[in-house]
């Protein structure tokens, strides 16, 4: 068996379908096959993304997609790895790992980030325990939940919690952030690392910029993406919070609600909740489903798991973030 670089089209699908084959999950998150392979040949300017192969008599038996940072986080490597099912326990595993890890110093990086995933209610699986046996340590946990799309109901309770947001408005837009509010808008973004609880995950914030905000908005009209923003504005005109749902051609029953953030200065009013409702409603208006809406928040959030399930979302898995010191 050898581990190689992938280059070429034909061996990253191959190896891209052994990783997400892999994760055996009940709702699995990755990015399609399509899009990742667009990544891998014209990245954003933030990232760049490889793929690692583990090849045996030709068989491709496993495989590890890697995310570079280029901005922020300069010292971190993610990896996902994953291993065939008939081949786990072979050492498969541990060789992709040993591969990653050298890319990585390599590459002047410190710290390796992996992800294990583990269905509601269950312990830690074998993932976690890959990951201990190797010197990783859990450094955060998140729940992942789901909503049914459509969602029924969402006018009654947008009535009912509209008195404690009466004086604020909310606006919403399906593409590009109108040009009245980039500034605020780059803003709040700048705002979700600091405010979001992330255990004792040590991330430099993702700070963002106009030229930041347009180029994303870009590569999603280019890519086909649905994209539906909604923001609460504050009687002075300040944005005091947004929220943000997408979706891809490729996952038409599948759609993924990204940050929802408040300015701690104007909690109190529902107005997550609020953000959350418009955004859906909006949503309504432009596709009529059916889909799954995917979600993923801090296991410490509990006020906005406490949103989720006021909407109807359930818990369906548990994800965890492991980080390993390369040397």
């Amino acid at each position: 068996m050898e581990i190689v670089g992938v280059g070429e089209q034909g061996l990253f699908r191959a190896t891209y379908a052994v990783i997400q084959a892999a994760t055996r999950r009940e709702f699995p998150s990755a990015i399609p096959l399509d899009e990742a392979w667009r990544l891998v040949e014209s990245p954003p300017a933030e990232y760049r993304f490889s793929c690692l192969a583990a090849v045996d008599d030709d068989e491709v038996v496993g495989g590890a997609w890697l995310t570079w940072s280029l901005a922020e986080n300069r010292q971190l490597l993610v990896a996902e790895l994953g291993v065939e099912a008939g081949r786990r326990r072979q050492g498969v595993g541990s060789a992709l790992l040993d591969a990653v890890k050298a890319a990585g110093l390599a590459d002047g990086r410190n710290a390796l980030l992996c992800e294990t995933f583990s269905p509601y209610g269950d312990g830690p699986g074998a993932g976690a325990a890959f990951a201990e046996a190797r010197g990783f340590t859990q450094q955060y946990a998140a729940l992942h939940q789901v909503l049914d799309f459509p969602v029924a109901g969402l006018a009654e309770k947008a009535a009912e919690i509209a008195p404690h947001h009466r004086d604020y408005s909310l606006a919403t837009w399906p593409d590009g952030c109108p040009e009245e509010y980039v500034e605020q808008y780059c803003g709040l973004l700048s705002l979700i690392d600091d405010e979001v609880p992330l255990d004792d995950l040590e991330i430099e914030a993702k700070r963002w910029t106009p030229e930041r905000l347009r180029s994303v908005e870009a590569r999603r009209r280019t890519a086909g993406h649905l994209t539906s923003t909604t923001v609460a504005i504050a009687p002075d005109g300040i944005l005091a919070g947004y929220t943000e749902l997408t979706g891809k051609p490729q996952q038409p029953n599948r759609l993924d609600q990204h940050d929802t953030l408040v300015r701690p200065e104007h909690r109190g009013h529902r107005l997550g909740l609020a953000l959350k409702i418009a955004n859906l409603q909006a949503l309504h208006a432009r596709t009529a489903g059916p889909a799954t809406i995917h979600t993923t928040n801090a296991a410490a959030n509990a006020p906005m798991i406490a949103v989720n399930t006021q909407l109807g979302f359930r818990p369906v898995e548990h994800q965890h973030l492991w980080v390993a010191t390369l040397d």
